[in-house]
């Protein structure tokens, strides 16, 4: 691990201009795309003692250099910038007045700035820390009218339009430095673990586009009836299923009193209403709706089209390559302030749990192109959305996830004797699954579920000090629903078999506490430490994994009246706001926060095991391979290999990593 110069760091930003619109086709589509073209650049170092920007621009009497722009270049180890991938992209494939890069000399700074806990947009985060130099707000309109065609296909031609642009891209790289400045730069190992994510985006995952094409028509007709439904039975007060207030107003003034006060939620004092997945679920799992039929009807309704997916099939079809129906770019490295990866795009973070398997898919296939009726459409097509990622032609995927990762790692950080218990069970569930419910430590009695499921429910909500709320809401999620009296003796069986786990939670929340008392002084949790840092952010608070991870809580404070608490990253404040949201750092999200950001380094090391080669997909706790069907069984042995070696950090850690090779992607 070697931290880096910002002095060997060229910060670079582009303004382009494209009728290939990138919001809807993505970065990748819109770099190849022909009309795509640099309006200007802008470049500068990273250097604090020089301030001198270089810079590019193409104006009506033909492209004008900075002098010098090349060999300043040249001079460079690093190239960063906010969002380092479209510009990279933009570089490679736009930029032909620029001397060739290697890969390898991208940094991001917007990754960075994640890895600070705080926003990857320039705008939010420059305003978050008060930098001298934030983004220009008129930024917006003014890229509207220059960057993105009118409806007739045109852009504007004012010259004072231009001037502006150009001078907005100036501020946009002297923000981007500060940012740099201002927050913990990357080290070597993390811009590895970024760089190796971004050979994932390269390769990108290959889509039907056939069937998500085929998928969006029917879908869109089923949506359709659903509407018509809604507006018979609604008496024409809600017409679409995506009048989401209005089906609220309707249930509020029509629908029976136990319906309305399972609504009901209460937020800073305010009573207000909510018909959401888990509140539809629940209202649909009491006997008394069965007596109301219209009522539950529309719940059913409703339930049904945000099953739809049809987005998801839109977004496939707009993102993907037509050369290859490839979707690539689709994976965030530390989207999550904890490290975790997230996604966006094809977002397959999101996709439902349950999927059809490869004959379920064939068979929904058949039907939907021969316009046979297919029972319950809309459920169908979003089972549909997994096995709609398919392998190379000739290829096969190879998948892998760990089983229960977050429920060894935490034991394992807390470095104790009721810890090592629980990893033991773990070590003889591996060797014979019949000791499933002592793993977990805990009997669902008489609960008429599967180990799997209360196993899931009970650790994912109360291994985080949860208690009834989070444990219910949990279930939903994995369709685990109990009687009160019975969740009580779960939660309180749970919490007496381990105490190891409440006793960690306080030993996190105090060591916390002690580094924003004692700056600059190590204190040491389990195997979790915090220290902080009261000149970087306004006071940081860095808590390091025993991988080497750091999650950073920006801004962090302790008193005595409103406890710990730090700067909440993925809320965006108003234009007119003077503070930035806060959250309040209780022991239980410490748990949480330490235990997904060290999971996070397990994949993350994994992947840079495998040098990201032939991955096309990664989610929390899983790896998708697509290779030749001639290698798969090897390369199923490799992987599994690779995610059940815990790396040295993590030596006495239990893996366990089933691995399977599949001709679609799916998830049962």
């Amino acid at each position: 691990m070697i931290e880096i110069d910002p002095a060997d760091v060229l910060i670079v930003d582009f303004e382009t201009r494209s009728r290939c619109l990138l919001p809807v086709h993505g970065a990748d589509r819109y770099a190849v795309h022909p009309s795509t073209q640099v309006l200007c650049a802008a470049f500068t170092s990273g250097d604090r003692n020089i301030t001198k920007v270089f810079t590019w621009r193409v104006g009506s009497d033909g492209p004008e250099y900075d002098t010098g722009l090349v060999d300043f270049i040249n001079g460079y180890k690093y190239i960063a910038a906010v969002n380092a991938r479209f510009n990279a992209l933009i570089w490679d494939f736009v930029a032909d007045f620029l001397p060739d890069v290697d890969p390898s000399q991208w940094y991001c700074i917007a990754a960075q700035s994640r890895l600070n806990g705080l926003p990857s947009s320039l705008d939010d985060a420059t305003r978050a820390l008060d930098t001298k130099h934030k983004k220009d707000a008129k930024g917006k309109a003014l890229i509207k009218r220059l960057c993105v065609p009118d409806k007739f296909g045109e852009f504007s031609q004012d010259s004072k339009d231009y001037d502006a642009l150009f001078q907005y891209c100036i501020d946009d790289v002297k923000a981007s430095k500060d940012l740099m400045l201002a927050t913990r730069m990357m080290d070597t190992r993390e811009l590895e673990d970024w760089q190796v994510n971004e050979r994932v985006n390269d390769l990108g995952i290959r889509v039907d586009t056939n069937f998500a094409k085929l998928a969006t028509s029917c879908a869109g007709a089923a949506v359709d009836e659903v509407s018509k439904e809604l507006d018979k039975l609604t008496g024409g007060k809600v017409t679409k299923p995506t009048q989401h207030l209005r089906i609220k107003m309707w249930m509020i003034d029509n629908a029976p009193m136990f319906v309305v006060k399972e609504m009901e939620r209460v937020e800073d004092g305010v009573v207000k209403h909510s018909l959401d997945d888990s509140t539809r679920q629940r209202i649909l799992a009491m006997s008394e709706i069965q007596q109301h039929p219209i009522t539950r009807t529309i719940i059913e309704l409703v339930a049904s089209a945000s099953k739809s997916s049809v987005a998801k099939y839109q977004k496939m079809i707009d993102l993907a390559e037509p050369t290859d129906d490839r979707v690539r770019g689709s994976f965030v490295f530390a989207g999550a302030s904890t490290g975790r990866f997230s996604s966006r795009g094809l977002q397959v973070h999101n996709f439902k749990r349950d999927s059809l398997d490869a004959m379920g898919y064939s068979h929904l296939q058949h039907c939907l192109v021969n316009g046979t009726p297919v029972p319950h459409l809309l459920k169908q097509l979003s089972k549909a959305l997994r096995p709609t990622l398919r392998p190379s032609e000739g290829n096969v995927f190879v998948v892998c996830d760990w089983s229960s990762i977050e429920n060894r790692m935490l034991p394992f950080l807390s470095d104790s004797r009721g810890g090592d218990k629980k990893l033991d069970a773990f070590k003889r569930y591996d060797l014979d699954p019949k000791n499933n419910l002592d793993s977990y430590q805990v009997a669902a009695r008489d609960a008429g579920l599967t180990d799997r499921q209360i196993g899931k429910v009970i650790e994912l909500s109360l291994g985080y000090l949860g208690s009834t709320g989070a444990f219910n809401s949990m279930a939903q999620n994995y369709g685990v629903v109990l009687p009160e009296k019975e969740v009580l003796r779960i939660i309180g069986a749970w919490r007496q078999t381990n105490a190891w786990c409440v006793d960690f939670g306080n030993a996190l929340e105090k060591a916390a506490v002690r580094a924003i008392k004692n700056p600059n002084r190590m204190f040491k949790a389990g195997r979790v430490r915090y220290i902080f840092d009261p000149e970087l952010m306004g006071g940081s608070l860095h808590c390091l994994g025993p991988s080497g991870a750091i999650i950073t809580y920006p801004k962090a404070r302790y008193s005595a009246g409103e406890g710990l608490s730090a700067l909440k990253a993925n809320l965006t404040m108003g234009q007119d706001a003077t503070e930035w949201p806060r959250f309040s750092l209780w022991r239980g999200l410490l748990l949480e926060n330490i235990t997904q950001g060290e999971c996070a380094a397990l994949l993350r090391n994994a992947m840079k095991c495998l040098d990201g080669k032939n991955v096309v997909l990664h989610c929390h706790d899983e790896l998708l391979l697509d290779v030749p069907r001639e290698r798969a069984e090897t390369s199923k042995t490799l992987l599994q290999t690779t995610m059940e070696t815990p790396p040295t950090w993590a030596t006495g850690l239990p893996l366990a990593a089933p691995a399977g090779i599949m001709e679609r992607y799916g998830k049962g």
